[in-house]
């Protein structure tokens, strides 16, 4: 599915947040995928490495995408995230979304309802 979001879906974007490395490479610590399709932007994928969080790559990432949804006209950003996700749903709530709906056992592994969340883009 990543790679089908890398090279195959042209409402993908993404954004990294990177680390030079020795040697001249770079490595992610973190990322975003977020579609921008017509008016709205969907928040796909968030993930940090755990020894790089809680120092604002998330938040920071996400800013992103709303700054770049905006400038391409959005009018509001959606997501999903897990009921017991916590932290992701502390996050999201400081960048101002709220809870619109949920779906009952949309996850596996565990079974798990998705909260779903948006907020205006743009203003």
């Amino acid at each position: 599915m990543f790679e089908a979001e890398l090279g195959g879906n042209p409402f993908a974007r993404f954004a990294v947040a990177r680390l030079p490395e020795a040697g001249g490479g770079s490595g992610i610590v973190a990322y975003v995928c977020f579609w921008i399709v017509f008016e709205e932007l969907r928040l796909m994928n968030l993930a940090v490495d755990p020894a790089w969080r809680r120092r604002g790559l998330a938040t920071a990432l996400v800013r992103h995408a709303l700054r770049e949804g905006a400038k391409q006209g959005t009018v509001r950003a959606t997501l999903e995230v897990r009921a017991s996700n916590a932290a992701a749903r502390s996050l999201y709530e400081k960048l101002g979304f709220r809870e619109t709906a949920r779906r009952a056992s949309y996850y596996t592994n565990p079974v798990e309802d998705a909260v779903l969340m948006e907020t205006p883009v743009g203003g």
